[in-house]
């Protein structure tokens, strides 16, 4: 049998590697050579932005392949809660709104989700024909930057003061696209709450921009919510009385532009309108004679106060006689111009009231200065 004999000395060479071998003595030097505070210190994780930076991600980046010097300010278009939204061009000239919003201001009102939501929702549903685009935004130190789509007609309440009330012929093409908008926005999962001729933007051509996605929110088809938002004279009787509400709430809106389109003023008052679990709608005025039957029973429908009857998604609409052999296609296609078809049937607010004065002055002997 053969038999390994170490001698003393080789015990002692081989037994003082060990530690060399292990590393055990390099970590001792290391250890001789560093104090608590240094361990400490060398522990740390460097973060590389702000808290106040960080609670915006990720929706909001840091950097973009766009930066605001590189857009040229043309006009302040409005001033919001939050911020201004302004006019501007890239290099090459072509037009967008930026909107600038302070995160003081956000983090003070506690709307930070509200913020993600509305660029989020923008961004992923902007493709969509009659919804505003939001190809950038981004964030600073102290602001957020969101850059849309510049939409050059102004808003459809602008319009509708100038011509109001429409053509039927007009309001069909009108709340056809608005109502395309709206059922996108609701299959994707998100309830827009503040559907309003101020939020309605026109093109060069009269088609439709839904923008302000401020009180939208994500909400999965048939749930509900409970959040009291919207604007007054548009809010559906079941948020008015404080309820849990769905995606119908919309279509109320909707029911609301289309009265206001065909009689030229909105159909509830801010006096006819409170906030309480005991409210009661007051009753819809009617139309006057000079509308359609068909669009009485469309306003019928979508202003009922029950939300369980009201008309509340695209294919009901589709099915209803004022929309009787009507092509939804062809609307979503941008084949028919609101703006051209307006112009060609409709006389603008202002010159049938200077024709009503030129008339009145002729009455009484007054020779009125040209027009």
């Amino acid at each position: 049998m053969f038999t390994f004999v170490m001698s003393a000395r080789s015990k002692s060479s081989v037994g003082s590697c060990i530690p060399e071998l292990l590393g055990l003595n390099s970590f001792r030097r290391r250890s001789q050579n560093h104090s608590t505070t240094d361990d400490f210190s060398s522990s740390k994780t460097a973060w590389p932005v702000s808290l106040i930076e960080s609670i915006f991600f990720p929706e909001f980046k840091k950097k973009c392949h766009v930066t605001a010097p590189e857009f040229k300010v043309v006009e302040t278009i409005s001033k919001g809660a939050f911020g201004k939204v302004y006019k501007v061009e890239d290099d090459l000239g072509k037009e967008y709104a930026m909107k600038i919003l302070s995160k003081a201001q956000i983090i003070t009102d506690n709307a930070i989700k509200q913020v993600k939501d509305e660029v989020m929702i923008q961004s992923m549903c902007g493709h969509h024909p009659f919804i505003v685009d939001c190809p950038f935004f981004w964030q600073s130190k102290k602001q957020l930057f969101i850059v849309s789509t510049f939409v050059p007609g102004g808003e459809l309440l602008h319009l509708w003061n100038k011509y109001g009330p429409f053509p039927e012929d007009v309001i069909r093409v009108l709340v056809a696209e608005i109502a395309l908008g709206l059922d996108f926005l609701h299959n994707a999962g998100v309830i827009y709450r503040d559907l309003k001729l101020e939020n309605i933007l026109l093109d060069s051509d009269g088609h439709v921009q839904i923008i302000d996605f401020g009180l939208a929110k994500w909400l999965k088809h048939g749930a509900r919510t409970s959040t009291i938002c919207g604007t007054l004279q548009y809010m559906a009787p079941e948020i008015l009385r404080m309820q849990p509400y769905t995606h119908s709430v919309d279509w109320w809106s909707l029911g609301v532009i289309f009265f206001a389109l065909l009689h030229g003023s909105l159909p509830f008052d801010d006096s006819e309108v409170s906030m309480s679990p005991e409210y009661e709608p007051i009753e819809v005025p009617q139309i006057g004679a000079h509308c359609s039957p068909a669009a009485k029973d469309l306003l019928s429908r979508l202003l009922t106060t029950d939300p369980e009857k009201r008309l509340h998604s695209l294919l009901r609409l589709q099915g209803v006689s004022f929309y009787h052999k009507f092509s939804f296609k062809s609307v979503q296609e941008k084949k028919v111009s609101p703006l051209e078809l307006l112009k060609s049937s409709a006389v603008p607010r202002v010159l049938i009231t200077n024709q009503a004065t030129f008339s009145m002055l002729s009455d009484v002997g007054v020779k009125p200065k040209s027009m």
